[in-house]
């Protein structure tokens, strides 16, 4: 009787084992591909734009920055203001539209950033866990942890000079992290600016809703 009982107590655990590890191959197995697949891919900026459909957007050649003579007259342009200014100079010049003086330009740009704090719930599965019977198994309960993070808003916003009204603008949103290095901030600024004036001039075919 006595060997009987070892021989079934040492046939459960050996399916008991099997069970595990499959259990853990079916549930870690995706988890691992996710996680390669989320460090290959580079994270976006979120674009929202809108326009004025009734502005002759074929007129637009030349452009200012709005109010210039502000900076001018602080001295004082941060980094960030220096990175936004050269990537839009560079990015209307490749569209063929021409920077000029403000009195001149056909359009005005600003520009602005904020950052906004957001919270973010995660739900962790703590695993299984075996009951007094080795043919019963359930799971721990589920722990929520709440974090909070930054997400960073670049805006840039076209101007008629005729009458000082935005006539066009962009909004690109992502997710910032504490420890960007500076070439991480180029990367976040050469991208937004990328992305926002892809709509600049509007399409078309495009009417607003």
């Amino acid at each position: 009787m006595t060997d009987f009982l070892q021989a079934a107590s040492s046939q459960n655990s050996v399916h008991q084992g099997a069970f595990q590890e499959n259990v853990m191959k079916q549930y870690l197995t995706p988890l691992i591909l996710l996680f390669v697949l989320l460090a290959g891919c580079a994270v976006k900026p979120e674009v929202s734009w809108d326009y004025n459909h009734q502005v002759n957007w074929s007129s637009m050649k030349t452009w200012a920055w709005f109010q210039p003579g502000r900076e001018k007259d602080n001295r004082i342009m941060s980094l960030m203001a220096q990175r936004v200014h050269l990537q839009v100079s560079q990015d209307l010049a490749a569209k063929g539209l021409q920077e000029t003086a403000a009195q001149e330009a056909s359009m005005w740009l600003s520009w602005g950033f904020t950052e906004k704090s957001r919270l973010e719930g995660t739900s962790y599965n703590n695993g299984f866990y075996y009951a007094p019977y080795p043919w019963v198994m359930s799971n721990w309960p589920s722990e929520v942890v709440v974090n909070s993070y930054e997400v960073g808003r670049l805006t840039l916003s076209v101007i008629d000079p005729a009458n000082n009204h935005v006539i066009w603008q962009g909004i690109a949103s992502q997710r910032l992290t504490s420890d960007m290095s500076p070439e991480e901030q180029r990367e976040y600024i050469t991208e937004s600016v990328n992305r926002l004036l892809e709509k600049l001039p509007p399409p078309v075919n495009y009417i607003p809703q």
